[in-house]
């Protein structure tokens, strides 16, 4: 995007663009209902990100998740955002859903909470970021889709008092065009709504686990980088300053941060801006891109090769296990994280 997009495009826009207006009004506390045990001893998770391609590596990931899921079970799903490539569709009846959801993900047989990205949210080029429109019409799909699990752009959804998610929305945060709709802008009324209500919501919790999803990264040493410094873009808007001031709201508070954007599978420890909270990157499971490109220390990295992770959620344990997917269409693991609670 960063090589497809002038910044003298940007610049117009941004100077054409309505200025944001109006108060911040709160956001719905919206919870979503898990099929699961009210008190289950523990929880299952496949966490794929990143895979709407429609391609060769899209169907091998996911036959390989469903191979891991068969082995070692899976209780739920987790969607990262870019669910589909180029651009989400604004009609929630388009034939995308069915092929590069439903008939990929269906036999797994589990309801996978969702999030958008900034190809989901696509106006005039193909992650842009810039229309909510395909966010909404992803909300609309879960509403007659009950394995697509979305019932807000912004929302939690406990599994009992063991482990509770909160979905956030980044991409109008980070976007590479100012967002059509302007109070969605950064530093705007939504954005401060949403960072309010994931600050409340993670303190009201009473779930032993809480994990943040939102598309966006804060920490990546992939081609996208740190929030803050996304794709070493110039302007405020589109290096996620918001984004990290979003997630500021969840360290300290969140055991982890689960995000996708970069095409690899990483791991962080927590980091001195933001002590307490872990986070993952699984943004493999349509693409890779190569190569490394921040320092910042990880308790594993993958490039170059598809995966996905899988999560173990007990009273005591967080385990988190990194599975890559070669040419054979076989999972393999190659790392295993585990977070201990007293």
């Amino acid at each position: 995007m960063r090589s497809s997009l002038p910044l003298a495009l940007t610049a117009l826009l941004a100077a054409c663009a309505p200025a944001v207006i109006g108060p911040s009004s709160p956001l719905p506390d919206v919870t979503a209902s898990l099929p699961l045990p009210t008190t289950p001893a523990q929880v299952r998770v496949v966490v794929m990100g990143d895979q709407g391609t429609g391609t060769e590596v899209q169907r091998r990931v996911a036959a390989a998740m469903r191979a891991v899921c068969l082995r070692d079970g899976c209780d739920l799903g987790v969607g990262l955002g870019d669910n589909f490539y180029p651009a989400g569709p604004h009609d929630p009846a388009s034939p995308l859903f069915r092929e590069r959801f439903a008939e990929l993900y269906g036999p797994l047989g589990v309801p996978f909470l969702m999030v958008a990205g900034n190809h989901d949210e696509s106006w005039l080029l193909g992650g842009d970021g810039a229309d909510a429109r395909g966010a909404d019409a992803e909300v609309a799909y879960a509403r007659t889709h009950p394995q697509w699990v979305m019932p807000a752009r912004t929302y939690r959804a406990p599994a009992g008092d063991l482990v509770e998610f909160f979905a956030v929305d980044t991409t109008p945060l980070a976007a590479y065009l100012p967002p059509r709709r302007a109070n969605e802008r950064p530093g705007g009324p939504r954005d401060a709504a949403q960072r309010a209500w994931l600050a409340g919501a993670l303190a009201s919790s009473q779930a032993r686990w809480r994990l943040v999803l939102g598309h966006h990264p804060l920490f990546s040493n992939g081609k996208h980088g740190d929030a803050g410094h996304y794709d070493r873009l110039p302007l405020p808007g589109q290096r996620g300053d918001a984004v990290r001031a979003l997630y500021g709201a969840a360290c300290g508070r969140a055991d982890g941060i689960l995000s996708g954007h970069d095409h690899a599978l990483l791991g962080f420890a927590p980091q001195p801006e933001c002590p307490g909270t872990r986070q993952w990157v699984s943004g493999a499971a349509g693409k890779v891109e190569a190569g490394r490109s921040g320092t910042r220390p990880a308790t594993f990295e993958v490039f170059d090769q598809p995966g996905f992770l899988w999560l173990e959620i007990t009273r005591e344990t967080l385990t988190v296990r990194a599975f890559t997917v070669g040419e054979d269409g076989q999972p393999r693991e190659v790392h295993t994280d585990t977070v201990h609670k007293p």
